[in-house]
C-alpha cells in the first residue's frame, strides 16, 4: 500500500491504521491504557494549535472567526454551521491569537519553506509495517519530498532550549519523529529528517527550530518498533496489560527529602 492522500483531518482520523498517537500511548502508558483510551476531545487550547497549523499550512481555509465568547444562540448556531462545513470555529480572541502565532512562524525562514511550493502540506500517508504487518499512517504538517525533510509545528508556552527538551521527553515527541520517518519510508517516500518548529503562544511568539541527533532518533526508532510489536502481540492474544508488577511496590525515602530533614536538624 503506497499512497499519499489529501484527506480532511476528520477523514484521516476516521481510518483505522495505527498512528503515532497509538504508538506513543503504548510507549508512554501501556497497552491497557491504549486499548481503553477515551475518544479524543480537543480543548480550546488545542483548537488554537489546530488553527495555527491551518493558517500556516492551508491558508486558514478551515477556521472561522466567531464572536467574543462561546455563550448564547449566536455561538451555538455558528458552531453548528462550522461543524457542518467541517471547519473549526474560534472565539474572536482565540482566532486573533492564532493569527499572531502563525504570522511569527511564517516570517521565519522555516515557515517560508513550509509555505513554499516545494512542500506537501497536511497530506495523509498510509503503509504497512513490514515487521508486524500492521497498517500504519501519518499526517505530516509539511513534507519536502525532494530533501526528505518533515516539518512539525508545536505550539507551546516556552520555546527555550531547556523547555523544548523537556517537552520532547514529556510528550514522547521523539517516538513521533521515528514513527513518521518510518511510515513515509514504508510508503515508498524519501524521509531523512524530522524538524520540530516550536512556537510560543504568547508574545513575542518566539520560535525554536529543533532536530534530534541521530543517536536519539535511533533510540526512538527502537522504542517505536517495540511498541508496534507489542500492539501486534496484544491483538493476536487479546491480552492488553499494564506491565505493572503483580507484587507490592516499595517506595523509599527520596534523597532530597532525607537532605531536607538533615537541614532542619541544624536549627
Amino acid at each position: 500500500m503506497i499512497t499519499a492522500d489529501k484527506l480532511s483531518n476528520s477523514e484521516y482520523h476516521a481510518t483505522e491504521a495505527i498512528s503515532s498517537s497509538d504508538v506513543k500511548a503504548v510507549y508512554g502508558k501501556s497497552l491497557a491504557h491504549w486499548k481503553h483510551r477515551a475518544s479524543f476531545k480537543p480543548t480550546p487550547a488545542m483548537a488554537i494549535g489546530t488553527a495555527v497549523h491551518d493558517i500556516c499550512l492551508e491558508g486558514g481555509q478551515n477556521i472561522v472567526r466567531g464572536g467574543a465568547d462561546r455563550r448564547g444562540k449566536q455561538w451555538s448556531d455558528a458552531f453548528a454551521d462550522a461543524e457542518a462545513a467541517d471547519k473549526l470555529l474560534l472565539t474572536a480572541g482565540d482566532y486573533d491569537l492564532a493569527m499572531s502565532v502563525a504570522e511569527s512562524v511564517l516570517s521565519h525562514p522555516v515557515g517560508r519553506k513550509m509555505e513554499g511550493k516545494d512542500t506537501i502540506n497536511e497530506a495523509s500517508f498510509f503503509a504497512t509495517d513490514p515487521l508486524t504487518g500492521l497498517d500504519i499512517k501519518c499526517r505530516p504538517d509539511s513534507y519536502d519530498p525532494e530533501t526528505g525533510a518533515i516539518f512539525d509545528i508545536k505550539t507551546c508556552q516556552d520555546s527555550s532550549p531547556r523547555a523544548v527538551e523537556a517537552d520532547i521527553r514529556k510528550y514522547s515527541y521523539a517516538i513521533q519523529a521515528a514513527f513518521y520517518l518510518h511510515t513515509l519510508r514504508c510508503a515508498g517516500f524519501k524521509a531523512e529528517r524530522f524538524i520540530f518548529v516550536f512556537v510560543e503562544k504568547t508574545a513575542p511568539f518566539a520560535i525554536n527550530v529543533t532536530e534530534l541527533t541521530l543517536d536519539y532518533v535511533a533510540w526512538a526508532d527502537s522504542a517505536m518498533h517495540k511498541a508496534l510489536s507489542d500492539i501486534k502481540t496484544a491483538r493476536e492474544t487479546n491480552v492488553y496489560e499494564t506491565g505493572y508488577s503483580t507484587g507490592i511496590n516499595m517506595i523509599d525515602t527520596p534523597p532530597w527529602l532525607e537532605q531536607e530533614s538533615a537541614d532542619n536538624e541544624d536549627f
